[in-house]
C-alpha cells in the first residue's frame, strides 16, 4: 500500500535517524514507516491524548519490527520501543481481510504512562505476513 498522504507530505511518524540506525543494525523484518491506518479509542488515557471513545481513520502511523524489537509510533506521542518478545505478548491481533490487519494493544503494558484501550487498524499489503511473524513469536 502506498504511504499516508501526511507522512509523503509532512514526514508524520517518521523514524528519527538513530533509531532508525539502531533498527537497521538488528536486522529489520517489516516496515511499515508511514502506512495509513485508524485508531479507536476506549477510555484512554495516554500522555498527550484522553478518551472516552474515538475513533481517527487515515491518520499515519509507524510499525517496525526487527529480529530483536517492536516500534510503534502513533499520534499524539503514542509510542513503543520494546524488546520483541515482551511486547508480543501484549498484543492480539486479527486479520480482517488481505490487506487489513487489527492490532490490540495491551496499553498499560506497552505505552508508557497510558491506560485504557487502544486498537489499530493498519492497512498494509503485509498484513498476513506480520500477522504470521507476531503470532509466531506467541508461540514460542
Amino acid at each position: 500500500m502506498s504511504k499516508n498522504i501526511f507522512y509523503r507530505l509532512f514526514g508524520l511518524r517518521k523514524v528519527p535517524n538513530e533509531t532508525r540506525k539502531s533498527l537497521e543494525s538488528e536486522g529489520i523484518v517489516f516496515d511499515e514507516e508511514g502506512t495509513s491506518c485508524a485508531l479507536a479509542y476506549r477510555k484512554f488515557r495516554g500522555t498527550h491524548k484522553s478518551s472516552g471513545r474515538g475513533w481517527q481513520s487515515g491518520v499515519a502511523g509507524t510499525l517496525v519490527i526487527t529480529r530483536r524489537t517492536f516500534y510503534v509510533q502513533l499520534p499524539f506521542m503514542i509510542h513503543c520501543y520494546q524488546p520483541i518478545e515482551e511486547a508480543v505478548q501484549y498484543l492480539e491481533l486479527e486479520l480482517q481481510g488481505p490487506a487489513k490487519l487489527r492490532m490490540k494493544f495491551g496499553v498499560e503494558k506497552l505505552f508508557e504512562q497510558s491506560t485504557g484501550e487502544l486498537t489499530c487498524y493498519w492497512r498494509t499489503e503485509k498484513a498476513s505476513a506480520i500477522m504470521d511473524h507476531i503470532s509466531e513469536l506467541q508461540t514460542r
